[in-house]
């Protein structure tokens, strides 16, 4: 057996089977499309049955049979192998003395000759976009969208939202209890979603508002009249459950308390635990705007007590802008239909249930930013959201250290800061659009401050970088302090 996924069948295949003939009848294990998207985030150029097609039109081929991504004992037992053989770069578990080793041909792989046919992704320039969203992205995210063109209503372009909805429901619920609803827009319109379409008339909401987007949780609820209650609390510490307590305590028409879970404003981390316990002794439902901790920071919504929760493509999860999701409770969701929605285009209950029905959005979508979407979740199952997590850790460790070896100093203290966004204060002496401009012109992006009391600039580890691109900003920034 000689296995191989030939995506692009080139010259280096044909040597091998061809020496491989040399001991004997060949069967070519060849690996299923689903293996390979699964293993390398990508839907092969052919199919399956047309490189087997191609394959079994090679002279030294007697037969081709379906593999997953190894070659263990049984798949050799199964089909009667006497020999497995295969290039240098074998990763195969099967016993040593039914393995061949020959040497790849150098020069080529199909990796490399992908690279070639797609000059357009070669060319495009790498920015390290230090800023809290939209992140840096792969390569491969940014190809992904160069697609044939497709009608959104077709049942192939539905399965590919099924599959969305279903992975981004995934990473921090169970599908039989929990459902994504997707719409394209950006994070602000999901939360508007929500707010406008799951506070009865009669209710209260209560707001956390400990930073600009809880302030702008605010300000929906103003411009849609909705009936809330502002808590004011610390950007930069802990909030205050006792008091928040009290306040659930003194109004007996609040039916939701909506948190940030971590404050883009400044990296501060709200403890989800503590406010999906509070919001469970009440009996309220718990709004959890996620957009800079979704993909990255542990989520369990049935743990939580999250009714509903907002996120982005666009930010941990690695992905290209506008496409926002809510991820809900399916009772909490069908209970919706006895509310009215404020808004036509962000009625919940109404995406919710064309999409049950359907597999469509209720309006067009934005198609290629789906794709994008797709790819990025295939990249993050990939690496796992844990070791994402690790992955940020490391690079906003490195960032803090040197920022106190450069005698800089963040506003929210490490025990209740996510690791994701850092709020820095700005000294005296440093004209904040100037340092922006002189780093923008090295690739870089920094983010500035939203608090009035502060004069900071925002840097956020997220999206596909790491403490190689941070040592890099220091340097800079180490560079810009001297001048």
């Amino acid at each position: 057996m000689v296995d191989m996924s030939a995506t692009i069948i080139h010259h280096g295949h044909v040597r091998l089977l061809k020496k491989a003939f040399e001991h004997g009848d060949i069967i070519v294990g060849l690996t299923i499309d689903e293996e390979i998207l699964k293993v390398k985030g990508y839907n092969p150029e052919l199919d399956y049955e047309s490189r087997k097609e191609i394959l079994e039109s090679i002279k030294y081929v007697k037969e081709v049979v379906p593999t997953s991504w190894k070659i263990d004992n049984k798949t050799l037992e199964k089909h009667k192998i006497d020999f497995l053989i295969h290039g240098d770069d074998n990763s195969n578990e099967i016993s040593k003395e039914k393995l061949i080793i020959f040497p790849r041909t150098e020069g080529v792989c199909s990796s490399e000759i992908r690279k070639k046919s797609f000059n357009i992704i070669n060319n495009v320039k790498r920015n390290i976009l230090l800023n809290p969203g939209p992140a840096t992205t792969t390569d491969t995210v940014k190809l992904s969208q160069v697609v044939p063109d497709i009608c959104p209503r077709e049942k192939e372009f539905g399965r590919v939202m099924e599959f969305v909805s279903n992975e981004l429901t995934k990473i921090v619920a169970n599908v039989s209890e929990f459902s994504t609803i997707l719409f394209g827009g950006s994070g602000t319109a999901v939360v508007e979603s929500i707010i406008t379409s799951v506070v009865p008339y009669d209710k209260t909401i209560l707001i956390v508002n400990n930073g600009s987007y809880g302030q702008r949780i605010i300000d929906m609820s103003k411009r849609h009249k909705i009936k809330h209650i502002e808590f004011k609390s610390s950007p930069i510490k802990p909030i205050d459950l006792k008091r928040l307590e009290g306040v659930i305590k003194s109004s007996s028409d609040i039916s939701h308390l909506a948190v940030i879970h971590n404050e883009t404003t400044t990296g501060l981390l709200n403890n989800l635990d503590q406010l999906g316990e509070l919001s469970r002794k009440y009996k309220i439902d718990l709004i959890v705007d996620a957009m800079s901790s979704y993909a990255a920071l542990p989520i369990d919504m049935k743990k939580q007590n999250i009714s509903f929760l907002a996120a982005s493509s666009n930010k941990n999860i690695q992905g290209m802008a506008g496409v926002g999701f809510v991820i809900a409770n399916q009772q909490k969701l069908k209970n919706l239909k006895t509310i009215q929605p404020r808004s036509f285009y962000l009625s919940l209950f109404e995406q919710y249930e064309n999409f049950i029905k359907s597999k469509q959005m209720r309006f067009t979508p934005p198609v290629q930013t789906l794709y994008a979407l797709k790819q990025a979740i295939i990249e993050l199952k990939s690496e796992g959201v844990k070791n994402r997590h690790i992955r940020y850790i490391k690079s906003w460790e490195l960032l803090t250290k040197s920022l106190k070896n450069l005698g800089l100093s963040y506003l929210v203290e490490d025990e209740n800061h996510s690791k994701i966004i850092t709020s820095i204060e700005i000294p005296d002496s440093i004209d904040f659009v100037n340092m922006h401009d002189y780093f923008y012109s090295k690739g870089f992006t920094i983010y500035p401050g939203k608090i009035e009391e502060f004069n900071t600039f925002r840097i956020a580890n997220i999206g596909h970088i790491d403490s190689n691109d941070i040592r890099d900003f220091i340097k800079l920034l180490k560079m810009y302090l001297d001048k």
